[in-house]
């Protein structure tokens, strides 16, 4: 009796700590993909809004998931998200202290009023891991 006992414990911890170890592999190594006008002293998104004026800063934010993820690439869309409306793409975005990645938009002669996109994919992925969509007016 005590040897089943043993041995049916083991299997159970075994399958709950494989499952807990797919889920860590598997889930979102970038999440919270959040739009600001500004980013803290620690790195962290300020302002957050999805609405912006055209002269505004506009940050994409996105908080590191896994310790192991420290650079990323984040892509820039004018209208939906799809490959034929890409107009900038980063390359190689690193996480800050505070275990965001951080971009800032900057297009010198400013944005036109529209609808907006931006994406975020670990470094060497073609998987989304975060997204947001923002609104100039």
């Amino acid at each position: 009796m005590k040897k089943t006992l043993i041995t049916l414990l083991a299997v159970i911890l075994l399958s709950v700590g494989t499952f807990f170890a797919y889920e860590y592999v598997t889930e979102p190594k970038i999440v919270d993909g959040v739009m600001s006008k500004d980013i803290d002293d620690n790195g962290r998104p300020a302002e957050v809004t999805a609405t912006f004026a055209p002269e505004d800063p506009i940050y994409f934010s996105a908080k590191r998931n896994r310790f192991w993820i420290n650079e990323a690439e984040v892509v820039w869309y004018k209208g939906e998200i799809t490959k034929k409306n890409r107009f900038l793409v980063e390359e190689k975005v690193t996480s800050n202290k505070a275990k965001y990645f951080s971009a800032k938009l900057t297009i010198p002669e400013g944005l036109e009023e529209g609808h907006y996109g931006v994406t975020i994919y670990v470094k060497g992925s073609k998987i989304i891991e975060a997204k947001a969509e923002f609104d100039v007016k």
